[in-house]
């Protein structure tokens, strides 16, 4: 058997092993490039937030004080803002917040289903309207890496827009829509994680990313030998 033949059957039977995945990655790569990634990621339809200084001149609750009624002796950050109309503290320890009221010292997480609409209603900027809030107390992949329960906003708009707000610090976790759905669709396909859809470091797309690189290596040998041979042929 000469060497022509063995690639020709080597490329053949990588082609059957590699090639829908291949097709998957172009198609992947074509999708993820011709979707707007500010519509993905839903930008385009985030309202214009109005910065409201804090009058310093107000009385407000000692931070320690409402440290220690949420229970935290410690704390790693603790901001003075605006919010919702009125001052609040943010107070962060150990990647966790909370959020309470600035002059009364009063907790104002967890934040009730009110709440959370109004903050994305205030959010969103966009056709529709709230649909639907529900609790999201399950992992999905939609929210993933994300810290749980979480306020789910769901509008009626074409998109299917949804926002995922926090209850411990009513900050807008996760915005989500049916283009960003399609987008991580493809890229799940595209790095072949299936279970998390992160890392494209595992063995499966190391095997198949080297697959595939033999694959057209192979092929890449088999033209050169044609065009090799085609000219020794036309040569007098």
């Amino acid at each position: 058997m000469n060497l022509s033949r063995i690639m020709r059957q080597t490329h053949e039977g990588l082609g059957l092993l590699i090639g829908i995945q291949v097709v998957l990655w172009i198609s992947g790569g074509f999708v993820m490039s011709a979707l707007p990634l500010a519509k993905v990621r839903g930008e385009d339809r985030v309202a214009p937030q109005v910065s409201v200084a804090v009058d310093p001149s107000g009385e407000f609750a000692p931070v320690k004080t409402v440290a220690a009624a949420a229970g935290w002796d410690q704390l790693d950050r603790a901001e003075l803002f605006t919010w919702q109309g009125q001052p609040v503290y943010r107070l962060t320890r150990e990647g966790k917040s909370l959020l309470a009221d600035a002059r009364s010292g009063s907790l104002i997480s967890p934040l009730s289903e009110e709440q959370a609409r109004a903050i994305a209603e205030a959010d969103y900027l966009g056709p529709g309207a709230v649909a639907s809030v529900t609790r999201q107390t399950e992992p999905e992949s939609e929210i993933r890496g994300r810290d749980l329960p979480l306020w789910r906003v769901t509008f009626d708009d074409g998109r299917r827009t949804t926002l995922y707000v926090s209850p411990a610090s009513g900050e807008i976790a996760a915005r989500r829509n049916n283009l960003w759905r399609v987008y991580d669709f493809f890229w799940m396909l595209h790095i072949m994680d299936y279970r998390s859809r992160e890392n494209f470091n595992h063995p499966l797309l190391v095997t198949a990313a080297v697959t595939a690189w033999l694959l057209a290596t192979s092929g890449l040998w088999l033209v050169v030998n044609w065009l090799t041979r085609r000219r020794r042929r036309r040569a007098p």
